[in-house]
């Protein structure tokens, strides 16, 4: 399927859309407030080392110290023992020392707050290949042939006899030149002594290298054969993009295109309107299903639902048909959102085997076509679909919209109702303690309609007052002067 790429700027926020069949299937932000660490190269200071979770804490200068794990950190090969028995027998004491300066890289943003995931083990991508940089080790995609695969790890042999920096071999290595793998090979390698160069001579904490530039991230891993036009809201975009690949992926530089309009780019693909409803948590099928996406702390569950769709046959091939459905919307969405971790799926209840065999199919069909790596595990005994998808960066969710004030979190407020029977008993409190003065009640005009409704305790005179600026759980109870009430204060029937 082929791909359109959207590319803009404005002010000190960049974002890439990824357009598939007309719809947003992918979308990437970076702005200052949404910075993407992974892939950036840090020289950290340990701040904290600590046994029992055989880790430590580095200040890497962001607000949160970064976490790294001793399995994270290069251990001596030499000898007899296996690299997963030298891992195995890591200790963190014996690996660092609080006051160390030691490069890093983060491997994965954490949510809620917390520091990057660290590790040691350095590694700078490319568009052929990805440079590890302390290990000789010789990798080559999967998604090759056995003849592509066998050809490019000869050459990847070759290339670290002659350093001694492993490599990975990407799928675009296939089609590229053997000239073409060779330069960007020792471009890596020449990036790698430049960072650590910058190291010796640097001050901890302090980047070294920054991976995460979009416009360079644009080119470099996205623009390939199956994209038709890399399209660019204006000049600078379309100069900045050009320079990229021309040169990293000259190959390519044609199909970078200028949008030069009134009309703004987004604008015309509707990226935003459909932003806007990849934020809900509702999400209708074409068929009159319905999806419900709850993302947690530590999952996301995906409710699927019929809804309106009543179907034109049985009820069997009704529900095994929107779940189908449910299944392609589900990792489009997945996508869409950029949810990692694990996901739980709730599908309606199918008692045929063969039918919940071909629901897995679909979902690994559909995961296939996702940049990030799927795992789809099965149906657990309750009936519920388990998969996993890597986690590279916060969700969209995460990125773009922030804790409610009125819920903290929740979801839910406290109804009128409720929030005005608490009143109600504040009140008796009040009074049992022998408080009998007047009393004025600030709140929302619905919680002031319940308590007229349903009266306050007897004691003193009791007035409220509607205020348009309280949620549905707030309120205020002060003295009251009966001579000097707001315009609009209402007596409440005493009981």
């Amino acid at each position: 399927m082929a791909q359109t790429l959207l590319f803009e700027r404005v002010q000190d926020e960049a974002r890439l859309a990824v357009i598939e069949d007309g719809r947003l299937a992918e979308i990437y932000i970076q702005c200052p407030d949404t910075e993407n660490l992974s892939g950036n190269i840090y020289l950290g200071r340990v701040e904290n080392v600590l046994p029992g979770m055989n880790a430590a804490f580095v200040d890497i200068g962001m607000d949160k110290n970064g976490f790294l794990a001793a399995g994270d950190i290069g251990v001596d090969l030499r000898g007899d023992r296996s690299f997963s028995d030298a891992l195995g027998e890591a200790r963190i004491e014996k690996l660092v020392r609080p006051g160390q300066d030691m490069l890093v890289q983060a491997i994965k943003s954490q949510p809620g707050g917390k520091g990057p995931r660290l590790s040691s083990h350095i590694t700078l991508p490319g568009r052929l290949l990805v440079l590890l940089a302390d290990v000789k080790y010789v990798g080559v995609s999967r998604k090759l042939t056995e003849a592509d695969r066998a050809r490019l790890h000869g050459l990847g042999k070759v290339l670290v006899g002659e350093t001694g920096a492993g490599l990975i071999l990407r799928t675009a290595a296939a089609e590229a030149p053997e000239e073409a793998i060779r330069a960007e090979y020792a471009r890596l390698n020449a990036l790698w002594a430049e960072i650590q160069n910058r190291a010796v001579h640097g001050i901890a904490p302090k980047r070294m290298h920054d991976d995460n530039a979009l416009a360079l991230r644009a080119v470099r891993d996205y623009l390939n054969d199956g994209v038709d036009a890399l399209w660019a809201d204006g000049t600078t975009c379309f100069d900045e993009l050009r320079g990229i690949a021309e040169t990293l992926a000259p190959e390519y530089a044609d199909r970078i295109r200028l949008h030069d309009s009134a009309a703004p780019l987004f604008d015309l693909y509707r990226v935003d309107a459909q932003l806007d409803k990849a934020l809900q948590k509702y999400v209708w099928l074409k068929s009159g299903g319905s999806l419900v996406i709850e993302e947690t702390e530590a999952l996301t569950v995906v409710d699927v639902n019929t809804a309106k769709n009543t179907g034109r046959k049985g009820a069997e091939e009704t529900i095994f048909k929107n779940n189908l459905e449910a299944a392609e919307e589900i990792m489009r969405q997945l996508r869409l959102r950029d949810i990692g971790g694990i996901v739980v799926i709730d599908f309606i209840d199918m008692k045929s085997r063969e039918q919940k065999e071909a629901l897995l199919d679909a979902l690994r069909t559909q995961a296939a076509r996702d940049r990030v790596k799927v795992n789809v595990v099965g149906i657990t005994g309750l009936g519920l679909v388990e998969l996993t998808r890597k986690k590279e960066r916060q969700s969209l969710s995460r990125q773009l919209l922030h804790t409610c004030s009125d819920c903290g979190g929740n979801g839910f407020v406290p109804s009128h109702e409720t929030t005005a029977r608490r009143i109600a008993r504040e009140i008796s409190r009040r009074r049992r303690q022998g408080d009998g003065s007047p009393l004025l009640i600030e709140a929302a005009q619905e919680v002031c309609g319940w308590l007229k409704t349903i009266g306050v305790p007897d004691g003193g005179a009791t007035y409220a007052h509607s205020n348009g600026s309280k949620g549905a759980g707030e309120y205020d109870i002060s003295p009251a002067d009966p001579e000097r009430l707001p315009q609009g204060t209402k007596t409440l029937k005493r009981g």
